[in-house]
């Protein structure tokens, strides 16, 4: 905490920067600027579409086909071999059976 009275006040009021920054200063920080603003990245570019409404719309849509690719293919019904395609037509204990097998 500083007191009124604190020493310190005293000495960073008299001080003063004397200097020069070299006259290719600026020059060097603007190409340093100009090269770090290159060309965006993969990752910049994407995040930057997915932020529009026809990225959300594409995505969107992507999700969906997806999601109903996946459940299509899990909910299938299992390609059975003729043998079991006729004991599960007849037999109430198909599943019995075919456990067996």
């Amino acid at each position: 905490m500083n007191t009124p009275d604190d020493p310190l006040d005293e000495l960073l009021s008299q001080w003063q920067v004397h200097g020069e920054a070299p006259s290719s200063f600026q020059r060097e920080v603007w190409a340093r600027i100009a090269t770090n603003e290159g060309e965006p990245t993969t990752w910049e570019k994407l995040t930057s579409f997915l932020v529009q409404p026809r990225g959300w719309l594409i995505a969107t849509t992507a999700s969906i086909l997806i999601g109903a690719t996946i459940a299509w293919v899990e909910t299938r019904p299992p390609r059975l071999n003729p043998h079991e395609a006729y004991v599960r037509s007849i037999s109430p204990f198909a599943s019995l059976h075919l456990a067996s097998h």
